[in-house]
């Protein structure tokens, strides 16, 4: 596991005060730890052999675990004061105690391990298989989906190569991860389900890789209470998206195009009524006039929580709309 990967987590990003936090039930801990349990020795199948017996690989599992955390938190032992015989007793005695932060830091590093690729043909199985945990707890939380591209590696470049055992010269295709999985806050249930999850689902497509990013990137600011920076990566996503778009349909634009120009290539482009304009330009309205993409000058500007929310719904469903009208 790769040390930016290991800080890169959930209490890291995580900026909203404790009690605004939903709790993480000592039941949802059991039944993740029941799932890891089975996902990694094979008792559940996610589309693999194992190469390993059941108890090594549960083995491995933990050690890589335990390893992670005891980097994330400075500790050669997660639990000095309680000496345990193994690495494996070491971190399972810490998860079952711990905070909620720290558990939830926990069930993203699962699909940061090595040994996650021995036992998931795809791991959003996994991750769809936490979801409905989750979701039987009633918490407020939701794992967001990895997200891969193909890519073609040549095994003479042994700075890139990923296979120890490679024939010198020969290219392979290997999937890189794009995105891990994140675990986000369900704010508002109503808005989630029917705005935020359908533009997330979408967004994992690999196609929209950086507009998945600046999204993401969009609701952790929201939870920040960087409101300024939220309304800006909005309009990011959005634009991104279009640009996206226009790429693929082969519409004219140009990579420095604004906001408005590019919806109107995507409106011309869609054969969509041009009165549809007005109704996209709102996000872009909004950070032109409010955020601190372009310099706050002299006046001093000021994003609300209430617009940096409403721009987050309104850039999915223009995002939504467009990916759909031009299908």
């Amino acid at each position: 596991m790769q040390f930016r990967n290991i800080f890169d987590v959930f209490s890291r990003r995580q900026r909203v005060s404790k009690s605004a936090m939903p709790p993480v039930t000592t039941t949802l801990k059991n039944k993740v730890l029941m799932l890891c349990r089975d996902a990694f020795s094979g008792i559940r199948n996610y589309g693999m052999i194992p190469p390993y017996s059941g108890t090594e690989m549960q083995d491995r599992f933990w050690r890589e675990i335990h390893d992670a955390l005891t980097y994330k938190l400075g500790r050669p032992t997660l639990i000095p004061e309680y000496p345990s015989k193994s690495r494996k007793e070491d971190v399972l005695n810490f998860l079952t105690s711990c905070g909620d932060e720290e558990f939830l830091d926990f069930i993203e590093l699962i699909f940061k391990t090595e040994i996650v690729g021995f036992v998931c043909a795809d791991e959003n199985r996994l991750v769809d298989d936490i979801n409905e945990l989750l979701r039987s707890e009633n918490v407020g939380y939701e794992l967001t989906h990895i997200v891969k591209k193909r890519i073609t590696l040549d095994s003479s470049n042994q700075a890139t190569e990923p296979i120890g055992y490679a024939i010198p010269g020969q290219q392979y295709q290997v999937d890189d991860v794009v995105a891990y999985p994140q675990i986000i806050l369900k704010e508002d249930m109503v808005v989630h389900t029917e705005i935020l999850k359908p533009v997330l689902n979408l967004l994992a497509d690999v196609r929209f890789a950086n507009a998945n990013k600046e999204y993401l990137e969009a609701l952790e600011d929201y939870r920040k209470g960087d409101y300024g920076d939220c309304l800006t990566k909005c309009c990011s996503a959005l634009e991104s998206v279009m640009k996206i778009i226009c790429t693929q349909k082969k519409w004219e634009y140009k990579p420095t195009d604004s906001a408005n120009r590019l919806i109107s290539a995507v409106v011309a482009g869609a054969k969509l009524e041009t009165y549809f304009e007005n109704f996209l330009t709102t996000v872009p309205t909004l950070r032109n006039r409010l955020s601190k993409a372009h310099g706050a000058g002299i006046e001093s500007k000021h994003v609300p929580q209430d617009i940096a929310r409403y721009a987050l719904n309104e850039s999915a469903s223009a995002i939504i709309f467009l990916v759909d009208a031009t299908k």
